[in-house]
């Protein structure tokens, strides 16, 4: 029979979410509490020469001085599924009196520290996240061992088979070489990226591979290329980077020295010290939080809200860097190579000047319009402190009031606080947790909190119960959930593990 060749042709529809670069900044910016935000801008101000704080020579205090109830409508939170933040204006012409500024400090802001209890410990926090992972008894007590063993760094800092010999002598633990590394890998899942690295170089390597696949915020092409060049240079030209031979490297990899450049500057804001926390006194356990909202009531009903302006110093872009650009810009066509590689640097500067200020004026914009949706929203509850006031609120219901996405507005609650009245409370608190039970109907999850934690009171203590057996409980008192969301609400509760409950 003579073979038949065909040919067909497909058609396929797909919508992919890509979020710009200037997105993704907003993103990560819009998640940091205000401490850790305020560490953020100094690094970009010493990153970035073309991002200066002050006002600039010719800046009067009548620009962009509105209070955060009066910035413009323009000046908005960004959606992360639409487009009402495209990257910026275009370039090619620079007009001093078009590129933002960020003025902090206006009516509508305030600043202050708050003196607060026991915070927790670096180790505590790496071993609150073993929780997410289901662990045997062994491997739980191999990482616990890996973390107590990293170095100031956060590095382990000794062959994998002299921690075995330990295990063996110390904890009465017998294992493989085989299983301490591939507990050692989840420990290198946990946050802060590269924790658990065995060498600067891994360390580095663990920080490129966790921004390559992330979910959460997915790189873009042209940020994909650029991950992949630097996980090139550092596998397989560490010694060569470490040199700073830049031309063995340009040949190397075929790029040029401003590429190059950018490789090298990209990588060293890479953090080399993941564990820095670890070599910080664990005596003294209290800490100072900075409140990022500052909400005051009064017995006439009123509520008074703040945004917490930190640190944060006033931001505009260099006059030099746009007076350079400017001269650039005067004959493009009889510039050199070399001015023509200098024209791009200092074009990249400026747009990355613009871009973050932009994403710090969003980033204002956002978190003032989501404190006021939930003060809108659970007004009563805010005035009488009452959990009996607290209405059933859902990060929908502030999407919904506020025209953000959901993700949006998780970003701002899943790590901020505010100060109410003299007490910090963090913005969770003011969501009223829901569970359903074996009915579909839903329970206050304040009440599944009271049941774990009158199942735990009634345990017998000589034989105290594993949270597989809470679940179990659980389920036959009408409410199904997952072991994690048990050891979850555990940890935040304040309740023991199993072995740390044992009478």
């Amino acid at each position: 029979m003579p073979q038949v060749l065909t040919q067909t042709q497909n058609q396929r529809l797909e919508q992919q979410l890509r979020l710009s670069q200037q997105q993704l900044q907003f993103v990560k910016l819009l998640e940091m509490p205000i401490a850790e935000f305020e560490q953020r801008v100094k690094k970009e101000l010493m990153d970035n020469s073309a991002l200066e704080e002050g006002a600039s020579d010719e800046e009067t205090g009548e620009k962009d001085t509105k209070t955060s109830d009066e910035i413009d409508a323009n000046d908005t939170g960004i959606d992360l599924y639409g487009d009402s933040l495209e990257s910026s204006a275009d370039f090619s012409v620079y007009d001093e009196n078009d590129l933002p500024v960020y003025v902090p400090g206006n009516a509508g802001e305030d600043t202050r520290d708050f003196i607060i209890g026991d915070a927790g410990s670096f180790i505590e926090y790496l071993e609150s996240q073993m929780m997410n992972y289901d662990l045997s008894d062994d491997d739980e007590r191999i990482l616990k061992y890996l973390i107590g063993s990293l170095d100031n760094r956060g590095f382990i800092d000794r062959p994998l088979s002299t921690i075995v010999d330990e295990l063996a002598f110390k904890e009465y633990l017998y294992v493989s070489e085989q299983d301490v590394e591939r507990v050692l890998l989840i420990l290198q899942n946990f946050d802060p990226a590269g924790i658990g690295a065995r060498s600067t170089q891994e360390c580095l390597l663990l920080q490129i591979e966790r921004q390559l696949n992330s979910e959460d915020e997915p790189v873009s092409e042209l940020k994909e290329k650029v991950l992949l060049l630097e996980k090139r240079i550092l596998e397989n030209h560490y010694d060569l980077f470490i040199n700073k031979n830049k031309e063995r490297l340009k040949t190397k990899l075929g790029v040029s020295s401003v590429q190059l450049d950018v490789l090298f500057e990209d990588i060293k804001k890479l953090n080399v010290n993941p564990g820095f926390a670890l070599s910080e006194s664990s005596s003294s356990r209290v800490q100072t939080q900075i409140p990022d909202f500052i909400v005051e009531t009064d017995l006439e009903g009123n509520i008074q809200m703040h945004l917490n302006s930190g640190e944060i110093p006033r931001l505009h872009v260099s006059k030099d860097y746009i007076s350079q650009m400017k001269k650039y810009q005067t004959n493009p066509a009889q510039l050199t190579r070399s001015e023509k590689e200098g024209m791009l640097y200092t074009r990249q500067k400026i747009d990355a000047a613009q871009m973050f200020i932009e994403s710090v004026k969003q980033r204002r914009r956002t978190l003032y319009d989501t404190m006021k949706a939930i003060i809108d929203l659970q007004r009563t509850y805010l005035l009488t402190k009452d959990e009996e006031d607290k209405v059933r609120l859902v990060l929908e219901d502030v999407a919904r009031h506020t025209g953000y996405d959901i993700s949006t507005i998780s970003r701002v609650c899943n790590s901020k606080c505010v100060l109410l009245d003299g007490r910090i409370y963090p913005l969770s608190s003011f969501f009223k947790l829901t569970r359903k039970n074996a009915e579909g109907e839903e329970i206050d999850g304040h009440q599944v909190k009271d049941m774990l934690n009158e199942i735990v009171n009634s345990e017998d203590k000589s034989n105290p119960l594993t949270d597989e057996k809470i679940v179990e409980i659980m389920k036959k008192r009408g409410v199904n959930l997952a072991r994690r969301t048990v050891a979850k609400y555990r940890v935040e509760m304040g309740i023991p593990s199993v072995k740390n409950r044992r009478g």
